[in-house]
């Protein structure tokens, strides 16, 4: 006997995100990822100890960009959307910022109150370290690697197209790269910030249908603005 379940978008959505959780609540010892494997720390020096002028400048440029890009894209891709009475590229820049949005709040709690890993810099000897100014306390996951993913994964999953996969996971992969070259990361906290990223996108992906459900109710299928339809706006309706 096959028992077949079939879930809409909000459902699998929540389902990715309790997923998260779950593995928390099953695993609630910090010692098993608070110290870096030998393997870790090995694909770490060989990374980290490739220096060159060149990746010095290239790689740390990539970083200081990540954070405005990571906080820029949602707006100016939304904006752009607004601008043309586009909805389809408006709803691109919503899911990017609420995947971005979802990766933070699961990224948080995990790498400050579940794992806190210390950064290479602070739990080896001889480190080249750069870009400190980026980095807060802990190290798993990594938070610049998991923005970069989920950008990447949400742009994929609304254009799933060679010209747009290729480059967004290339510089996704390029941002990870230049954490553990910077001294800052490990790759297995660029691996987690990795999947972190990528399944927060996917989780909004599948909740979708209910987030443009929403946008319509306030922006109109024209991205016309209705306040009337957002509970708050005191039955006042202006439209552009």
């Amino acid at each position: 006997m096959q028992i077949k379940v079939a879930l809409n978008g909000r459902q699998s959505g929540l389902l990715w995100i309790a997923a998260f959780f779950c593995v928390l609540a099953l695993n609630p010892s910090q010692q098993v990822y608070a110290q870096a494997p030998k393997w870790d720390v090995s694909i770490f020096r060989s990374i980290n100890n490739s220096r060159s002028p060149f990746l010095n400048s290239v790689v740390g440029g990539n970083d200081y960009a990540m954070i405005p890009i990571a906080f820029g894209t949602p707006f100016v891709v939304a904006g752009i959307g607004l601008a043309d009475r586009n909805a389809n590229t408006f709803d691109t820049g919503m899911m990017i910022g609420v995947s971005e949005a979802l990766a933070y709040v699961l990224y948080y709690p995990i790498k400050n109150f579940v794992v806190k890993r210390e950064r290479p810099y602070a739990a080896l000897s001889g480190v080249h370290v750069m870009h400190m100014d980026t980095a807060d306390k802990y190290s798993m996951p990594s938070g610049h690697t998991t923005a970069a993913f989920a950008i990447a994964t949400a742009l994929t999953l609304r254009y799933p197209k060679p010209y747009v996969y290729i480059p967004a996971y290339a510089w996704a992969a390029f941002v990870g790269y230049g954490r553990v070259y910077l001294g800052l990361h490990y790759p297995s906290d660029v691996l987690a910030g990795a999947i972190l990223g990528s399944a927060s996108a996917i989780a909004i992906h599948f909740l979708s249908p209910e987030l443009i459900s929403l946008r319509k109710k306030i922006l109109g299928n024209d991205l016309g603005i209705h306040l009337a339809a957002c509970p708050s706006a005191l039955g006042l309706s202006v439209s552009f």
